[in-house]
């Protein structure tokens, strides 16, 4: 297969350039199961796994091959399986912080504690489909933070709104969700009654990657078979008890649409935990965030102050008290993660000194 249809342009040509002197080949990671891995190269498929030195000297869970990535890889004579040796630089990713247990805490509604690491969920993507259902399972505070991860991530958002025609009042969900996507496109589907599919057309073009993300039971699995044309996804219900989805995708994988276009889908992210700095809050409540600039004082808490231009708004109807207790609380979140962040950057700088003694 022509690498330009997997994604590849001159940015990672030059990024391989290190790799192509040692006689190693680039490919594409299209499956992923723990450690093990499928690679799209010119030539097809193959099955890969780390090399040993490789995996020894990854810091950061981070830094480890994820769905979308390109990777340089040796390829053994006699074998059918290929060894990864580096992975390229990402255009970019879409990341969250690392659901790992031990040591967390709910604070306010906030998991806290526990390890601090990003988890990429995705690289290299040109496009993220947000989904969410028109039924029990919509969430407008889970939309707002998929916007602030897509920004933080450096990705274009869009959202989708699914099952269109279960929904008896479609233009009160879609008043709702452009109340907090500001300048976002937003598509209302049914991917079973083939409602608004045509949105997917603009965006699937030859060597374009986009994801799909969203919780158990918007039916991403379900879209995607539809833009396959073929059941290459199981699809699952919705419990009728309390609108939540059961998992059917269990593993994130990369498909081959005819555009010429590379769709992945991933499994339904129970956590949702930011991971990025406060610009991305910043440009997901560009309304709010505005607004503060007009406080009397630039180190206004919009608590208390006199001249709180946004406690004013609030008054005058211009936003809602809910859309700013969401860019309160997703902006806390990013300062203590920024101060986690630094502290565990000083644990591990400390940890591998006393490694060295």
């Amino acid at each position: 297969m022509n690498l330009e249809k997997l994604g590849w342009n001159n940015y990672f040509e030059e990024e391989f350039r290190v790799y192509f002197n040692k006689g190693l080949i680039a490919g594409r990671i299209v499956s992923q199961q723990k450690n093990n891995y499928l690679l799209h190269y010119e030539k097809g498929v193959i099955a890969a796994k780390l090399a040993g030195k490789f995996r020894y000297n990854v810091a950061y869970s981070k830094d480890l091959p994820a769905i979308g990535d390109w990777v340089a890889v040796q390829l053994i004579e006699g074998s059918t399986q290929g060894i990864i040796q580096g992975v390229l630089p990402r255009k970019n990713c879409f990341a969250r912080k690392q659901p790992i247990s031990g040591g967390r805490k709910i604070r306010n509604g906030i998991i806290v504690g526990g390890h601090i690491e990003e988890q990429v969920v995705a690289s290299n993507i040109d496009t993220a489909f947000i989904v969410s259902g028109l039924d029990g399972n919509f969430n407008i505070t889970r939309i707002e933070r998929y916007i602030t991860l897509a920004y933080n991530s450096g990705v274009n958002p869009v959202i989708i709104l699914n099952k269109a025609d279960a929904c008896n009042n479609i233009d009160e969900y879609k008043t709702k969700v452009n109340d907090i996507a500001i300048g976002i496109p937003i598509f209302c589907i049914s991917a079973i009654s083939n409602i608004g599919m045509e949105v997917f057309k603009e965006y699937l073009s030859y060597g374009k990657t986009v994801v799909f993300f969203g919780s158990s039971g918007v039916g991403k699995s379900t879209i995607i078979n539809y833009l396959l044309g073929e059941e290459m996804q199981k699809t699952g219900s919705v419990s009728s008890a309390n609108g939540k989805g059961r998992h059917t995708t269990t593993s994130k994988e990369l498909f081959y649409h005819d555009s010429g276009a590379m769709i992945i889908d991933t499994p339904g992210l129970r956590e949702l935990q930011l991971w990025g700095d406060e610009n991305g809050v910043e440009e997901s409540f560009k309304d709010v965030a505005s607004l503060a600039e007009n406080c009397k004082f630039k180190d206004c808490n919009h608590d208390k102050e006199p001249g709180c231009a946004i406690k004013q708004a609030i008054e005058d109807g211009i936003i809602g008290q809910e859309r700013f207790e969401s860019y309160m609380k997703q902006l806390g979140e990013i300062k203590r993660l920024s101060k986690e962040k630094r502290q565990y950057e000083i644990f591990k700088s400390r940890k591998s000194k006393r490694g060295c003694m």
